[in-house]
């Protein structure tokens, strides 16, 4: 996946919302999200399958698309229409996808908006943390953490070392926006 590759998908799938506004989820997947999945190289039904069964809150539902490698699934996308906000309640619904299957990759979409999620176990707490979330027209400035999503990349284990870079720079970033500048020192030190 390239950059281009990115901003074709965006701009295709802008014309395809611009074109029917109100689409429902299953038009939104059918329109839209295949073609995301097709841009991270995940393909139906080879190693994308359909309406997964999960555990959650005590009873068994449905995850829209599981990513499966060797017989597995390595992450969840959970999809819904162009017409439905993104919501707590999906972010919620994802997060227990992933705690109670063990994995460590999600997507939640709604063709217009996009939030990644990993889930992490520290010591013996399992979290799932919110890798970012972006609209569609942003995509292609997330290119990295998209890469982190490809087959090839959750296939070669390369996609831990990505988000762990990410992770590594926005808390340096972070320090760096919250240090206290001494502004005669620093304005002395370029004299």
């Amino acid at each position: 996946m390239n950059d281009d590759a990115v901003k074709d998908y965006v701009n295709h799938a802008q014309v395809t919302i611009e074109a029917a506004p109100q689409m429902d989820e299953a038009n939104t997947k059918a329109a839209v999200l295949r073609d995301f999945l097709d841009l991270l190289d995940w393909t139906i039904p080879d190693n994308t399958q359909l309406e997964y069964s999960v555990k959650a809150f005590g009873k068994t539902y449905k995850v829209d698309y599981a990513l499966i490698l060797d017989g597995t699934p390595v992450a969840f996308l959970e999809a819904k229409g162009v017409d439905t906000s993104l919501t707590d309640k999906h972010r919620e619904q994802l997060e227990a996808y992933l705690k109670n299957e063990d994995v460590n990759l999600g997507i939640l979409t709604n063709g217009e908006e996009y939030e990644f999620y990993r889930r992490e176990v520290i010591e013996t707490k399992v979290n799932v943390n919110t890798l970012g979330r972006t609209g569609l027209q942003s995509l292609p400035e997330r290119v990295t953490t998209l890469r982190a999503f490809t087959k090839d990349a959750i296939q070669n284990n390369e996609w831990e070392k990505i988000l762990n870079r990410i992770k590594q720079l926005r808390e340096a970033r972070q320090t760096l926006e919250n240090a206290p500048l001494n502004a005669g020192a620093v304005c002395g030190s370029y004299r």
